[in-house]
């Protein structure tokens, strides 16, 4: 069966990862280096790259997927989510030295939703990272906000894009007729 290239061509290790600029990518690696990363929001536009980069850094650290939930919060906004998939997720022992919760378009949680996800982050901050992404990150709640690292991620430029784009069809032996 043929994969989608956004999957198939999704990177997996930070080598592959194109950032904008060498300050983002020394921070990246600097987590990476520390073993460890804090609690992290990513934004930018859609399609830029930040869930990409998520589970990068995940497949980096050699986490085990068993240590991970993955919660597309566009879907899954609501307070029950948080009490009950967050909740038991995080009250269980990692196999690793922590577990990992990613929120994808946390934006979309609802108001009390991020209240509860703030004890959470508070009460498991020893044993739980939490990873969200999103697109509006004035949506998140200031006191989110203030436990979480803020990485912001900008569209690639033409040039780069095109370069990327370049690779992809020469791995497929695809001719490019302009």
């Amino acid at each position: 069966m043929k994969d989608l290239w956004t999957e198939k061509y999704r990177p997996k290790k930070i080598a592959d990862y194109v950032f904008r600029d060498d300050n983002q990518k020394e921070q990246v690696n600097a987590w990476l280096k520390s073993d460890a990363i804090p609690h992290l929001i990513f934004s930018g536009a859609p399609g830029t790259g930040k869930t990409t980069l998520a589970k990068v850094l995940l497949n980096e650290l050699d986490v085990d997927w068993g240590d991970v939930l993955e919660i597309n919060a566009s879907r899954e906004n609501s307070v029950d989510t948080v009490r009950d998939k967050i909740t038991n997720f995080s009250a269980t022992i990692p196999f690793g030295p922590f577990k990992y919760v990613l929120l994808d378009e946390a934006d979309y949680m609802t108001p009390n939703a991020q209240a509860i996800l703030r004890g959470m982050m508070e009460q498991y901050v020893s044993t739980v990272r939490f990873i969200l992404t999103c697109n509006y990150p004035n949506r998140i709640i200031p006191a989110i906000h203030s436990r979480c690292q803020g990485f912001h991620i900008e569209h690639l430029d033409k040039t780069e894009f095109a370069a990327r784009i370049a690779t992809i069809l020469m791995d497929e032996k695809i001719d490019l007729d302009i």
